[in-house]
C-alpha cells in the first residue's frame, strides 16, 4: 500500500495516531535524558583506578588541633609506616584516589590545542606506592621534587626558570593532549604558559579523585606531579601492603597513626584509615543509588511506552476489523497486513520520535538552566530514537499478528 493510501487512512482515523504519536514524543524525551544522566553515574562505577586497590590502604583527614605539620613530621611519619610488618611502600601524598577533600585541578592544554581539566597527584615515589602501570617513559628521579605545603607559610619552592617541570601523564590523557604524536619529551602548560610542563611518563590508568568530573572521558584525565609534602594543616597518606599480611598491616598501621599524630590531634578531627576498596565504595553509594533510581525510571518509561502503544494499536486493530477483512477478501495476504501494521506504526513513530528528540534538547537545556546538569550529547539523541523505534515495532508486532489471523468472512461479517 502507497504511503499516500496510508496517510489519507491515518487521517481519517487520527485519534489513535495521536495518542500513540505524543506518547512516544514523551517517552522519548524522558528516555534520552534520563538514559544520560544514569550513564553519568554509571562512568566512574566502571572506571578502571589503575592503582592496586586489594592492597591499598588510605589515610586522610589528619589535621592537628594546633598549627601545621612540618616537613620533619610529614617524612618521619612516612618512614614509621615504611617499618610496619607487611608494608610495601608509604607516601604522603596531596591528591589520592577516593580522598576528594584534598584535590588540586589543573587545566592543561597539549600541542594538538585540546584542552583538560585535570586532577594533580603529588607525592614521592606514588607510582610504587598506588601501585601503577608505567606503561612508557620513566618515574621522577630523586632530584626532580620539590617541596610543597598546603595552608600554611612554608618552604614551598617554584620550578627552575626556563625549565619545564617533569610530568607523568595517563595514556588516555596522552591521547587527548598529543593525538597520534609521542607524548614522551612533548610539552604540555595552560594557554598562557604552554611549555611549563614536559612528559617524562605515561601510567596506563588513575582514576581521578572528583569523581563528580569522571565523566564523558574523563576519569582518567590525571597527572602526577614531583612534589614532597611539608609544611601543611592536613596530611594524608596512601600504604600498599603485602596481599598475606592484610590484618597484621592494618593493625601496625593505625598504631602508628596513634602514636605519631595522636598527640596533636586529640579532640579535633577524627583520622580516617580505611582500605581503597571500603573507601571506593563509600565513594560511589550516593551515585549507585541515583542509578537504581534512574534505571527504575528508565524500566518504568519503556513498560509504560510498550504497554500503552501495544493497547492503543490493538483496540485500533480492532475498531478497522472491517477493513482488514475486506483487504483479505480482496487478495491481501496475512503477511501484507502484517508489513502494513508494522510500516504504519514505524511512520508513526518516526514522527515522534522527531519531535522527541526537539523536546529531550530543549528539556536538557532547561535543565542545565536551572540545575546545572551537563549538556546532553548528541549521540543519544539518535540512540534514543532508534530504541523507541525498536519499542514501537515490538509493541505493535502482537496486535498486528492479530490482524493478520482474521480470517476474510469472519472480518466482512463485522460491524
Amino acid at each position: 500500500m502507497s504511503l499516500r493510501v496510508m496517510l489519507v487512512s491515518l487521517r481519517r482515523h487520527g485519534l489513535m495516531p495521536s495518542l500513540v504519536f505524543l506518547q512516544v514524543a514523551v517517552a522519548c524525551a524522558i528516555l534520552c535524558n534520563v538514559s544520560f544522566l544514569a550513564w553519568q553515574r554509571l562512568e566512574p562505577m566502571l572506571a578502571p583506578s589503575g592503582v592496586d586497590a586489594d592492597n591499598l590502604i588510605l589515610i586522610d583527614n589528619l589535621a592537628p588541633v594546633h598549627g601545621v605539620w612540618s616537613a620533619a613530621e610529614s617524612q618521619a611519619a612516612e618512614e614509621a609506616f615504611r617499618g610496619v610488618p607487611g608494608v610495601r611502600a608509604a607516601s604522603a601524598a596531596f591528591g589520592l584516589p577516593m580522598v576528594s577533600m584534598m584535590s588540586m585541578e589543573f587545566h592543561l592544554q597539549g600541542p594538538t590545542k585540546s584542552t583538560a581539566d585535570v586532577n594533580a597527584f603529588m607525592g614521592k615515589g606514588l607510582i610504587d606506592t598506588l601501585g601503577l602501570q608505567l606503561i612508557a617513559g620513566r618515574d621522577f628521579l630523586p632530584e626532580e621534587y620539590r617541596p610543597f605545603g598546603v595552608g600554611a607559610k612554608n618552604d614551598n619552592a617554584k620550578w627552575d626558570d626556563g625549565v619545564p617541570e617533569p610530568v607523568i601523564i595517563t595514556q588516555a590523557l596522552a591521547r587527548k593532549l598529543f593525538g597520534a604524536s609521542q607524548p614522551l619529551g612533548g610539552m604540555l602548560g595552560d594557554p598562557t604558559d604552554p611549555g611549563s610542563y614536559r612528559v617524562v611518563g605515561v601510567v596506563r590508568h588513575l582514576l581521578r579523585n572528583e569523581l563528580s568530573l569522571a565523566t564523558d572521558g574523563q576519569a582518567d584525565d590525571t597527572v602526577l606531579i614531583p612534589r614532597s609534602i611539608g609544611n601543611t594543616a592536613i596530611l594524608s597518606y596512601a600504604i600498599r601492603v603485602e596481599p598475606a599480611m592484610h590484618d597484621a598491616a592494618m593493625r601496625g598501621v593505625k598504631q602508628v597513626v596513634k602514636s605519631q599524630f595522636g598527640p596533636r590531634t586529640e579532640n579535633g578531627p577524627q583520622a580516617r584509615v580505611e582500605w581503597h576498596n571500603d573507601k571506593r565504595e563509600e565513594a560511589l553509594a550516593s551515585s549507585r543509588a541515583a542509578l537504581w533510581l534512574l534505571l527504575g525510571l528508565v524500566l518504568a518509561v519503556i513498560v509504560v511506552t510498550v504497554v500503552g502503544i501495544m493497547g492503543l494499536t490493538g483496540f485500533w486493530v480492532q475498531r478497522r476489523t472491517r477493513q482488514i477483512g475486506i483487504h483479505r477478501a480482496l487478495g491481501a495476504r496475512r503477511v501484507d497486513i502484517l508489513r502494513y501494521f508494522l510500516a504504519e506504526n514505524a511512520l508513526i513513530v518516526c514522527a515522534g520520535v522527531v519531535v522527541g528528540m526537539v523536546l529531550a534538547y530543549g528539556g536538557n537545556t532547561m535543565l542545565m538552566h536551572y540545575y546545572e546538569l551537563p549538556h546532553l550529547p548528541w549521540i543519544y539523541l539518535p540512540v534514543g530514537g532508534l530504541a523507541m523505534l525498536l519499542m514501537g515495532q515490538l509493541s505493535v508486532f502482537v496486535p498486528a499478528l492479530r490482524a493478520a489471523a482474521v480470517p476474510p468472512v469472519v472480518a466482512t461479517r463485522s460491524v
